[in-house]
């Protein structure tokens, strides 16, 4: 089981020089909410700077936006909030957690690494019927797909991501139950179990999206994978959320910085709104466009024009990149297409039912990114790499100070790092990628810079961890 920080919780975050609760060992990761702009004043910012309401406009006359879409959303649950209450299917939904079928949310607090109420707040981005649900202007989300049907599945207390097997199991159940989106605003570190059920799913005709991952420097899973669409966050000036994830697993970027979502928690009548900062936002939002291109054009329609169903997900990964909005700027190769545009997403051509779309990975071609070998280190540690080496953004795999340090790590040479990494690899990633520290230290070691004792420390700190026999051997030879 892996997990990685990926929390949008701002007293897990801080801002400016403010340091994070040391309880959590998180390091001076960027994260917490960014600038409190004038323009995200305005309820309905994010889905303006997304072209959304310019979308219903002109391909919704006469008909609903969203109709007939049926979005899974695996999450920490739900609660009948009026921002989303008349859009849920819960009769169709699941709790992983209890295993029983109310997958309402408990509100947990109990824990700071619990995220009460998340699941209600990113549902109401994607589904919220639009202006003010219970006739007070002061509480108003507006939803991208308003008339969209969402089924909850309980998963986790947090979007912190420790069992891998609960989240697999409800993109397998939202699947079996007819949905035609899944909305993932949480993540974490791959496993083959986790890769199954995102390839079972989008073969079937699903359309997979997941956040990019907040507070650490690499794009987390399921959305790293090829299949899934991923998904970074900007803010309501199109500035970089400074605690979104990066890098070439990205395939689009929403507003994701004071969102206006519904608020769940235990304290308050389940009638309020308020603002959160996540790519957890960001990927409720596409999910939402995901929804209205298929309402749009219609589910068969599609299937006719790209080939097969199981051409879905990767025909809206191509069209979502293509139609987006270049934003000046923005590092190449870390964003995506650019900023989401709904309005010319929807304007957009289908295939013609001949052409396969050019981001369509197939099982050869695929690369099994949280397996452990360097892909995964690769991975891992994209963003200190291209530093190191400015041309990786286009290169396929990862740069010679990469496996260098690794070589130095293991006490071996780089010739002989991949056969190590086949026996220790994924250990080692869970390690690096969950523990800030250790990950910071790593970063040292093959950085330009090479602090010649980062190595020596995260060897020291591993074997203190109590690692198991394999990768002890080879740190001590």
């Amino acid at each position: 089981m892996f997990k990685a920080w990926v929390t949008d919780r701002p007293e897990w975050g801080f801002d400016g020089d403010e340091q994070p609760a040391a309880a959590f060992g998180l390091p001076s990761f960027a994260c917490g909410s960014g600038e409190d702009l004038a323009k995200a004043k305005a309820h309905e910012w994010s889905i303006e700077l997304a072209n959304v309401p310019l979308a219903w406009q002109n391909h919704f006359a006469g008909a609903q936006p969203g109709e007939g879409v049926v979005i899974g959303h695996p999450d920490t649950g739900y609660r009948r909030h009026p921002e989303i209450a008349a859009n849920l299917l819960t009769g169709l939904g699941r709790d992983l957690v209890d295993n029983d079928d109310d997958p309402q949310d408990e509100l947990k607090k109990t824990f700071p690494w619990q995220n009460g109420g998340h699941g209600t707040g990113t549902a109401s981005v994607i589904v919220s019927p639009r202006g003010a649900a219970d006739a007070n202007p002061q509480n108003a989300v507006s939803g991208t797909a308003p008339h969209a049907k969402l089924v909850p599945f309980r998963v986790s207390d947090s979007v912190v991501v420790v069992d891998t097997l609960n989240l697999a199991r409800a993109i397998e159940l939202a699947t079996d139950r007819g949905v035609d989106v899944i909305s993932i605003s949480m993540g974490g570190v791959g496993s083959d179990r986790l890769h199954d059920a995102v390839v079972y799913a989008t073969s079937r005709g699903v359309i997979v999206l997941a956040a990019a991952g907040n507070c650490v420097r690499f794009v987390v899973f399921p959305a790293a994978y090829d299949e899934v669409v991923a998904v970074a966050a900007c803010d309501a000036e199109r500035g970089i959320w400074k605690g979104s994830s990066r890098g070439r697993a990205v395939d689009i970027t929403a507003p994701g910085d004071r969102v206006w979502h519904a608020t769940a928690n235990a304290n308050d009548a389940l009638n309020n709104v308020s603002q959160g900062s996540g790519t957890s936002y960001a990927v409720a939002t596409v999910a939402g466009i995901a929804a209205l291109w298929l309402a749009k054009h219609g589910r068969n329609t599609i299937i006719s024009a790209c080939g097969g169903k199981e051409r879905i997900a990767s025909t809206f990964s191509q069209l979502v990149r293509d139609t987006a909005t270049p934003v000046p700027g923005w590092p190449s190769g870390q964003f995506g297409g650019g900023l989401v545009n709904a309005d010319a997403l929807l304007s957009a051509q289908l295939p013609n039912g001949r052409t396969v779309p050019t981001l369509a990975p197939t099982a050869t071609q695929h690369v099994p990114l949280g397996r452990g070998g360097l892909t995964t280190f690769g991975q891992l540690f994209e963003s200190t790499v291209r530093s190191a080496q400015p041309l990786l953004a286009a290169a396929p795999g990862p740069a010679n100070g990469l496996d260098d340090g690794l070589a130095d790590l293991l006490r071996t040479t780089a010739d002989k790092v991949p056969a190590d990494l086949g026996q220790v690899g994924q250990e080692l990633a869970f390690y690096l990628a969950t523990d800030p520290e250790l990950y910071r230290r790593f970063e040292d070691a093959v950085s330009p810079e090479q602090d010649e004792d980062a190595v020596d420390d995260v060897r020291k700190q591993l074997l203190e961890k109590g690692v198991s026999d394999a990768l002890q051997i080879k740190l001590s030879r």
